[in-house]
């Protein structure tokens, strides 16, 4: 792991252009699903799987789909990995080898996307944490991998109406969570759970999904995925191309003619561990595989 690391300052760099997919893109760029919004706070107990420890107080929230606030959290054993270059034709980007932290680590910030994979509880997880020694580091926590060491208190947001669910994507060729909303009842609400495909700009994608959903104020719960590097709005930009990142703050307020507009902070980090934080350039930042948002609106 490695500390926070400085990205740098080129000028006249032309944007970031979309990766190209290795299967067919689909027609639909921005998903999502809605339902009323369904808030819960407890305590989780330790248990061998982060999963484990989420998914019954979730379930009795009512919560199909949402997000899951991880900071504070004690994990041991933990596993995770990080972004890294396709070693093949078969995807635009990979993952590392897995990573281990024998004293475990705890998390500085943290979200989890909460659904179903193969008809059981599933979470999609990213987060910045330090050692047991103080060391930062960042990445794609193993969820089944991963356990919960200590009695920590958890905040999650979600709906009933929709769930996300990993389903096979023929464009990316990863099996990836999407939104599925309970036939017509989940298109209206104030929980929205959405994903963004692969070249939708992160900050324009928040955007497009409250005017999906009629809104011009929202709250970014959870914001996780993969980023075509990155560029900041300070003139930073992170060169190597598979990132993953995870929003930290963002919010959703009218611009002067009453339409959404985002500002978000995120921290990424890249194929080398350097972790990089900061606002993200609107427009400047394709999403490289998927981006999952969850948002409440108002």
């Amino acid at each position: 792991m490695e500390q926070e690391a400085a990205g740098r300052r080129p000028s006249g760099h032309p944007p970031r252009q979309p990766v190209r997919q290795p299967g067919p893109a689909a027609r639909v760029r921005v998903e999502s699903a809605a339902g009323r919004l369904r808030t819960a706070r407890f305590l989780a107990a330790p248990g061998p799987t982060l999963v484990g420890a989420m998914a019954g107080p979730l379930a009795a929230a009512g919560i199909r789909g949402g997000a899951v606030d991880l900071a504070g959290l004690r994990l041991r054993p933990f596993a995770y990995v990080m972004p890294a270059p396709s070693p093949d034709a078969h995807h635009a980007a990979y993952y590392s080898e897995t990573f281990r932290v024998a004293d475990g680590v705890t998390v500085e910030q943290g979200t989890a996307t909460f659904g179903s994979r193969d008809g059981a509880p599933f979470l999609h997880a990213h987060a910045l944490w330090r050692d047991a020694a103080g060391r930062a580091g960042a990445g794609h926590i193993l969820p089944l991998d991963t356990g919960l060491a200590a009695p920590g208190t958890v905040s999650a947001w979600g709906v009933a109406e929709a769930g996300m669910r990993a389903l096979p994507d023929p464009e990316t060729n990863f099996t990836l969570f999407h939104p599925v909303p309970d036939g017509d009842a989940a298109t209206e609400g104030d929980g929205v759970l959405g994903r963004l495909r692969p070249g939708v700009d992160l900050v324009e994608g928040i955007e497009a999904l409250c005017r999906r959903h009629g809104a011009a104020r929202a709250t970014v719960r959870s914001g996780i995925g993969s980023l075509v590097g990155a560029a900041f709005e300070d003139g930073r930009r992170v060169e190597t191309v598979p990132t993953e990142f995870l929003v930290r703050h963002g919010r959703v307020a009218p611009d002067g003619r009453g339409a959404p507009r985002a500002a978000i902070e995120i921290v990424l980090v890249d194929e080398a561990g350097g972790i990089h934080a900061g606002r993200p350039l609107r427009g400047g930042n394709p999403v490289l595989i998927c981006a999952e948002i969850v948002l409440t609106l108002g």
